[in-house]
């Protein structure tokens, strides 16, 4: 295989994995960031069932304060029955008692479903808080993992730049410039495989007379279609059976 071609074709697997690296680089803000998203929402849910739970507690100390309020009444009822000299304020008095009690059973009738609906809000808040902390705990290890890879894919792109930087020093200048050129243009590929009669990067059928160049590997040859630098991998068979070039 021509000498060029072999460092093209070297170059452009590791700008491959050099944008593979980029790519993935650019997508770690947006994995932390589903983390915090995460986080948040467990946080919420959690300060939602606490608030519902405060909001519980606070219409049983109002109507506590009521049945309060009551018995003081009740209690002046009572009071008044010494003081009672007719039936007819009796009878009044009788009433008011039933009414009041009937109000104080009404009530706490209302304190009761209140105080059995806080046992499943306080089993909420529970859990909720069980799942702030799981959900923590997991974002702490996945952006830890995230920091991690990041460090990897950095240290990774440095050492890709340095080994194509030295790579390509042996490369024409023209032939360097026609391949950072079809990079920029053929979204980060500029040497293709040719298989069969086909290029594998467009996929479009190549002309006889462009495929036998290509199976030659003897000089950089285009794709009729997108213009990328063709090669050609024989198979073992046929690698072991042709003379050294």
């Amino acid at each position: 295989m021509l000498q060029v071609l072999q460092t093209l074709i070297a170059l452009q697997a590791l700008d491959t994995a050099a944008e593979s690296a980029r790519r993935r680089l650019a997508e770690l803000p947006a994995a932390e960031q589903a983390i915090d998203r995460k986080t948040a929402a467990a946080q919420a849910a959690a300060d939602a069932a606490k608030a519902t739970l405060a909001e519980n507690q606070r219409q049983r100390r109002e109507l506590e304060k009521q049945v309060a309020a009551v018995d003081g009444r009740l209690a002046k009822f009572d009071d008044h029955r010494a003081a009672v000299k007719t039936n007819h304020e009796y009878t009044a008095l009788l009433h008011e008692i039933s009414t009041g009690k009937a109000e104080k059973d009404g009530l706490e009738e209302q304190i009761l479903v209140l105080m059995e609906s806080a046992d499943e809000l306080q089993a909420s808040v529970k859990e909720a808080e069980r799942v702030v902390a799981a959900v923590t705990q997991e974002g702490h290890a996945v952006r830890a993992a995230l920091t991690n890879e990041r460090r990897v894919l950095e240290g990774e792109q440095a050492r890709l730049t340095a080994e194509k930087a030295e790579t390509s020093a042996s490369v024409d200048k023209a032939v360097l410039a026609r391949y950072e050129q079809l990079l920029k243009q053929r979204k980060m590929v500029a040497v293709a495989e040719m298989k069969g009669d086909l290029c594998t990067a467009c996929h479009v059928r190549l002309r006889p007379a462009v495929t036998q160049q290509v199976r030659r590997n003897s000089d950089l040859v285009a794709c009729d279609s997108c213009q990328r630098i063709l090669y050609f991998k024989p198979a073992p068979a046929d690698a072991a059976a042709a003379p050294p070039a």
